[in-house]
């Protein structure tokens, strides 16, 4: 059984405050449904709670158990709905279990001024200069061939490199879900560069996630080249830490975000 993008996400049932969406096993991310998949399903279900207004400034991410494919429950609380600011907590379930918890905080504008810039996108040439990436299945993740993607730079997985970043035009083959969810899911659709210094195969797994988001000033064009940027700070212990910066295809900012994973062999 496959889904769309657009109809994981949009075919869903309602019951109180929660939202309960389907999984299916072409989202997988190895064993488990893709992450960045389940933090967007997570936010979506507490932009129900919010009101329309506040834009979403940050969403933060914990994984407690893999996601299977199947119903994926998520509750959604209210935390605190303040003059300015919003939190939701959205906890999802699979079989009475918990498996991820979202904290998803919306906020109004509280200045008219961008005192400090976001992130200008970097150098990079069009998408369509370089060469696609194929989806080879039984090789890649499955989740990935919903995406098209172009390599600027960055190593191989598994290689033994010692390259310490990447850069990658991506964009989604199959349905447009606003903004802000796929600012979440994009900004987890590229691997850690800590995947291409392990010198063979390798065991991996987000302990921890965070993202912030801008507020683009310009329409987005959701169908169009999106741009991502990630830097390996460290890997120590098994345990990685790489930060994220997402342009649109505008060029302006749209998120930046912070993962710890664990990567062993």
């Amino acid at each position: 059984m496959s889904s769309t993008l657009e109809t994981l996400t949009t075919a869903y049932e309602r019951d109180g405050d929660a939202t309960i969406f389907t999984i299916t096993d072409d989202w997988l991310q190895g064993r488990a449904a893709f992450g960045g998949l389940v933090a967007a399903l997570g936010l979506m279900a507490a932009r129900h709670l919010a009101a329309p207004d506040r834009r979403l400034r940050a969403l933060q991410t914990t994984f407690v158990r893999p996601s299977q494919p199947g119903p994926l429950r998520f509750e959604a609380s209210m935390e605190r709905d303040g003059r300015n600011l919003t939190q939701i907590r959205a906890i999802g379930f699979q079989d009475g279990e918990r498996v991820a918890t979202t904290r998803a905080i919306f906020g109004l504008p509280l200045d008219t001024v961008d005192r400090v810039p976001p992130p200008v996108w970097p150098d990079a040439p069009a998408p369509d200069m370089i060469e696609a990436a194929p989806y080879i299945d039984g090789l890649m993740p499955k989740f990935l061939q919903h995406f098209e993607f172009r390599w600027v730079r960055g190593a191989v997985p598994y290689s033994g490199s010692t390259e310490t970043d990447s850069l990658t035009w991506l964009r989604a083959r199959d349905g447009q879900i606003g903004p802000e969810a796929l600012s979440v899911l994009f900004s987890d659709a590229i691997p850690s560069p800590a995947i291409g210094v392990m010198p063979g195969m390798a065991k991996s797994s987000t302990v921890a996630w965070s993202v912030s988001l801008f507020e683009p000033p310009a329409p987005v064009d959701e169908g169009g080249w999106w741009l991502i940027h990630t830097r390996l700070t460290s890997l120590r212990d098994g345990y990685g830490h790489h930060v994220t910066t997402l342009w649109t295809p505008e060029g302006q900012a749209a998120a930046v975000s912070e993962q710890t994973l664990a990567v062993y062999p």
